[in-house]
């Protein structure tokens, strides 16, 4: 039986086992990554099969059909439309790669913001983004730039920073509608939290947290924090 080694001679065979035990644990990783890369391959080609299947059917599938799958699709961040991924490499231009990409990025994204109510957090954007693009990933510096000229290309979106997260906004976005909501919920119980609010309006809690805050600037809602959170009730004074 092999004695313990003790000294430096030890700290430097544990240092070893060690770099031995890193090396082998990121070896597993790259192979667990390489395969959800292959799957993810495979979904997209699947997404398109099928739908180039709906499209050869024409008139033999409903409209009602189509939109639902399509539907399904985006709520996993899979455009039907995106057969070519806008790459940097293909302009010599900065500000002609983020217009072209901010063109994508709309595509990807605007029938999802508009069916969640007109707005999506820029987390949410990023992660859709990129998941509709498969290998081809963009870096968030790409997706901020791109973003900021959603205006200028006149997508019917926009980007809008709030203090505490920023957005992308339907240019269809009805904050006055948004405000009916919370005031009918908040008639349903005497108050509501930004958890409550993301759970029946199938949002992320972030930008629920964002148009609970809205309200109250308009004065139809006041807060109240205390040590069971922060929650909101309608405001009586006026």
């Amino acid at each position: 039986m092999a004695r313990p080694l003790g000294g430096i001679g030890g700290i430097e065979q544990k240092i070893k086992d060690k770099q031995e035990l890193t090396d082998k644990q990121i070896s597993t990783a790259f192979q667990d990554m390489k395969q959800l890369m292959q799957m993810a391959k495979q979904m997209v080609g699947l997404s398109k099969n099928i739908t180039q299947k709906l499209k050869d059917k024409g008139n033999n599938i409903s409209n009602d059909e189509t939109v639902l799958f399509k539907s399904h699709l985006l709520s996993l961040g899979i455009s039907d439309q995106l057969d070519d991924p806008v790459m940097r490499s293909q302009f010599s231009s900065d500000n002609k790669y983020y217009t072209e990409l901010a063109k994508q990025i709309s595509q990807i994204i605007k029938p999802i913001v508009e069916k969640s109510g007109g707005q999506m957090s820029l987390t949410d954007a990023f992660c859709t983004v990129n998941r509709a693009r498969g290998l081809d990933l963009i870096s968030v510096e790409d997706l901020l730039n791109s973003c900021s000229t959603f205006e200028s290309i006149k997508c019917g979106l926009k980007m809008v920073k709030y203090k505490s997260l920023i957005v992308v906004e339907s240019d269809n976005y009805n904050a006055n509608a948004m405000n009916n909501m919370i005031i009918d919920l908040l008639e349903k119980s005497d108050s509501i939290s930004a958890q409550e609010l993301a759970i029946d309006a199938n949002i992320p809690q972030a930008l629920a947290r964002q148009r609970l805050v809205d309200c109250e600037t308009t004065g139809i809602v006041c807060r109240d924090e205390s040590i069971y959170g922060l929650r909101f009730f309608p405001n009586k004074f006026v």
